[in-house]
C-alpha cells in the first residue's frame, strides 16, 4: 500500500498564514459592521432625540403665547442667538469699509446667506454695512430648512477650498466630530444651539447661494429700509419669510 506524502513545512506554513489572514479578515469585516450599526443606531437615537426636543420647545411656546394671549398681553419670545444675513446689493456706491466687512461675513455675491452669531461686535458690524443687507433671526424650521435644501460644506485649506455636499454624513464625521458633531442632524441642532463651537461648525458652511425672490425684495426697492417697508436692515422674524421666497 502506497503511503501519502507529507505536506512540505513550509508549504504548510504558508497554508496555515492564509487561513490565519482569511479568519482575521472576516472578524474585521464582522467588527467594522457591528461597529457601523452601532454608529447608525446611535444616529438615530440623536436625531430621535432633537425632534422631541423640537417639539418640546415648540410645546411650551404655543403654552406661554396662549397665556400671555389669556391674559391680554404682548407675546415676547425668548431672545434668538443667531442672525442670517443675505446681502442684497452688488459693488455700486460700496465703500472699501463695507467691502471689507462683507468679503470677512463671506458675503461675496448678492443673495449669498451666512449664519452670525449674535454679540455686541456682529451688531455693530451689521450697522455699518445695513444699507447693503437683509438680516434677522431664523427660526429652528428654517434653520434646517437652509441646511438641507441649500447647504454645502467645505473641505482642504485657505486658497484651495474644496465644496461637497451634506449628504454624506462620513464627510461630516471626519471634519467636525472634534466638536461632538457625527451628522447633518448633529449639524443642524448645533447651529440652531449656537454652542462653544459655533464659530468651527459655521465656518464649515459654504456661504448660501440663494435664488432672487419671487416677487422681489420689496415693492419699494432696495434704498429703504425695512422699517420704511424697503428691504435692507433688520427684518426680524420676517427674514423667516423672505428666506423662504429666496429657497
Amino acid at each position: 500500500m502506497d503511503t501519502i506524502p507529507s505536506v512540505p513545512m513550509k508549504i504548510k506554513l504558508k497554508r496555515d498564514n492564509k487561513e490565519k489572514e482569511a479568519l482575521e479578515t472576516i472578524l474585521l469585516k464582522k467588527k467594522i459592521k457591528e461597529k457601523e450599526i452601532i454608529k447608525k443606531k446611535l444616529k438615530k437615537i440623536r436625531a430621535d432625540f432633537y425632534i422631541d426636543e423640537h417639539k418640546k420647545k415648540n410645546q411650551i411656546l404655543l403654552k406661554e403665547k396662549k397665556k400671555a394671549r389669556f391674559q391680554k398681553k404682548f407675546f415676547v419670545p425668548s431672545e434668538s442667538k443667531i442672525f442670517f444675513v443675505i446681502r442684497i446689493r452688488g459693488i455700486n456706491g460700496l465703500p472699501p469699509q463695507t467691502k471689507k466687512i462683507l468679503q470677512l461675513l463671506r458675503l461675496g455675491q448678492i443673495n449669498n446667506g451666512i449664519f452670525l452669531k449674535i454679540n455686541s461686535s456682529t451688531v455693530q458690524m451689521l450697522k455699518k454695512i445695513e444699507p447693503f443687507v437683509a438680516y434677522g433671526y431664523p427660526s429652528s424650521e428654517m434653520v434646517k430648512s437652509l441646511v438641507k435644501k441649500k447647504g454645502f460644506g467645505k473641505i482642504g485649506k485657505r486658497g484651495a477650498w474644496q465644496k461637497i455636499s451634506l449628504d454624506n454624513n462620513q464627510i461630516i464625521e471626519q471634519t467636525l466630530s472634534r466638536y461632538g458633531v457625527f451628522s447633518l442632524e448633529d449639524l443642524i441642532h448645533e447651529i440652531n444651539l449656537c454652542g462653544p463651537y459655533f464659530k468651527e461648525i459655521n465656518n464649515f458652511l459654504w456661504p448660501f447661494k440663494l435664488r432672487s425672490p419671487r416677487k422681489g425684495f420689496s415693492k419699494l426697492g432696495k434704498t429703504r429700509s425695512f422699517s420704511e417697508k424697503g428691504s435692507y436692515g433688520n427684518w426680524e422674524n420676517s427674514i423667516n419669510h423672505l428666506i423662504k421666497k429666496m429657497i
